[in-house]
């Protein structure tokens, strides 16, 4: 009953081609749903839109887990049964965190990332997780757009920038050729895989745990007060 709800839920867009060589992206909203929808190549990209923030899978209890219906929604678009994790059944070979270019945004990818190592560390595991990343300066020049996709990348060449600079507001405004030509392109594409990694792992239950210990001394040693500015 799961599998015949989410083939016709309004969350998924299936892509043509299902299996090993297609991905699934994962977006917040509808807006951002309908750009990523003209954007993509339909034949092998998949997209899910969840609804806000989805549940954390590392501070919450198992029934409250299974219940939530976004986790319900993300299982079924995958086919990921846990306990009997299956990669031949597998109905994407991969998942991309699909999120705006903020601090929103990497919260979002942390919960999925989360959600993941709760539900499935096998697909972690296996390099099948990855982030595709949007955006953050669009600069259009004599008709030409280029990209940068962080702060840092942007500020080492912004004194040789030549024509329009705009900060990209999110996915949901982005306009479908400007997202086609960043997002899935082969010229502009960053396509991130997640790889595996114990202590990365071992970050993620601290940050994400139902413990606030490790998540408040990891801030005080990490966080430089006076430059934060979200």
């Amino acid at each position: 009953n799961q599998k015949k709800k989410v083939f016709a839920s309004d969350k998924l867009k299936d892509a043509e081609f299902l299996g090993p060589n297609s991905t699934l992206l994962i977006v917040e909203g509808n807006s951002a749903m309908g750009g990523m929808a003209q954007a993509r190549d339909y034949t092998k990209y998949g997209i899910l839109a969840i609804r806000g923030k989805i549940i954390n899978c590392l501070s919450n209890p198992e029934e409250k887990i299974f219940n939530n219906e976004e986790i319900k929604l993300l299982l079924s678009a995958m086919n990921i049964v846990p306990g009997k994790y299956n990669p031949s059944k597998l109905r994407y070979g991969r998942l991309a965190i699909t999120t705006d270019a903020d601090s929103d945004g990497a919260h979002i990818g942390l919960l999925i990332m989360a959600a993941l190592q709760y539900l499935a560390p096998e697909f972690i595991r296996e390099g099948r997780l990855c982030w595709l990343r949007s955006p953050l300066y669009i600069v259009e020049n004599k008709g030409k757009e280029s990209y940068y996709f962080t702060d840092d990348e942007f500020n080492k060449v912004r004194n040789k920038i030549k024509g329009e600079v705009t900060r990209a507001k999110g996915l949901g405004e982005l306009p479908a050729e400007t997202a086609h030509a960043s997002m899935f392109t082969p010229e502009y594409q960053r396509m991130e895989i997640m790889e595996y990694d114990g202590g990365a792992i071992e970050l993620l239950y601290g940050l994400m745990g139902a413990d606030v210990e490790p998540r408040r001394d990891f801030i005080m040693k990490k966080v430089d007060f006076s430059k934060v500015r979200e």
